[in-house]
C-alpha cells in the first residue's frame, strides 16, 4: 500500500509541475540594477529637459531670498527635507578659475552673492538627478541603487561635460551654464552642478 500511495503522489506531483519557458524564467528573475547603463541612457534626456525647464539664475536668486518654499514650490522640486532642486540657467564671466570651481560674475545677481560651477572634485550628481522630478526614490529597490545614480551622473559630467573643457582658458571668458542646483548650502551660495558650458568666442 506504501508503494502505491508513493507512486501516486509522484504521478499527481509530475501533473502538477509546470515547464517554464527561458523568458518566463528571466521575468520572474529580473537582471540586477545596472546604475551605469542606467544613467547612460538617461543623461541625455535628463540634460535636454533641464536646458527646457531652466530658470535664469537672476531670477531664482531674488525667488529664493524673496521666500524659499514659494520658491521651490515655483520653480523646483521639493526634496523632502525643506530643501529644494531646480534646473538653472546661468550666463556670466569667469572671474576666477581655482580650486575646481568656475567663479562667476552673474549680471542682475546681487553682488554679494556667490555663484560657482562645479568643474573639480565638487561636481555631484545628486542635483542633477533631482532637479527634473523625474527620477525619484520610488524608482528604485534601495537606496544604494538611487544614490548609485547619482554617482553615476557624476561620472557622466566628467565625461561628456568636462573631458574637453579647457578651464585654464576660461578667465575672463563669457560662459552660458545649464546645470542643477540645491538648497542647503552657505546663503546667498550657488553651486551650479554642469550638464552643459557654452563657452562664447
Amino acid at each position: 500500500m506504501g508503494v502505491v500511495a508513493l507512486a501516486a503522489l509522484v504521478v499527481a506531483a509530475a501533473f502538477d509541475t509546470k515547464v517554464l519557458s527561458p523568458q518566463q524564467v528571466a521575468e520572474l528573475n529580473p537582471p540586477a540594477f545596472n546604475a551605469e547603463s542606467y544613467a547612460a541612457d538617461r543623461f541625455p534626456k535628463v540634460t535636454a529637459l533641464i536646458k527646457e525647464k531652466a530658470v535664469d539664475l537672476a531670477v531664482l536668486a531674488a525667488a529664493v531670498g524673496s521666500d524659499q518654499a514659494a520658491a521651490g514650490e515655483k520653480y523646483g522640486q521639493d526634496l523632502g527635507t525643506g530643501n529644494f532642486a531646480f534646473p538653472v540657467k546661468a550666463t556670466g564671466t569667469v572671474k576666477e578659475v581655482a580650486d575646481g570651481f568656475l567663479l562667476l560674475t552673474v549680471p542682475d545677481v546681487p553682488k554679494d552673492a556667490v555663484v560657482r560651477v562645479a568643474v573639480g572634485s565638487a561636481v555631484s550628481g545628486t542635483p542633477v538627478r533631482d532637479a527634473t522630478g523625474t527620477i525619484k526614490f520610488g524608482d528604485f529597490t534601495d537606496q544604494t541603487d538611487y544614490q548609485s545614480v547619482a554617482n553615476q551622473f557624476k561620472l557622466q559630467i566628467q565625461k561628456t561635460v568636462l573631458a574637453g573643457l579647457d578651464t585654464s582658458s576660461l578667465k575672463g571668458r563669457q560662459v552660458t551654464v545649464h546645470g542643477a542646483w540645491s538648497t542647503g548650502g552657505p546663503p546667498k551660495s550657488f553651486l551650479i552642478q554642469p550638464v552643459a558650458i557654452e563657452v562664447a568666442p
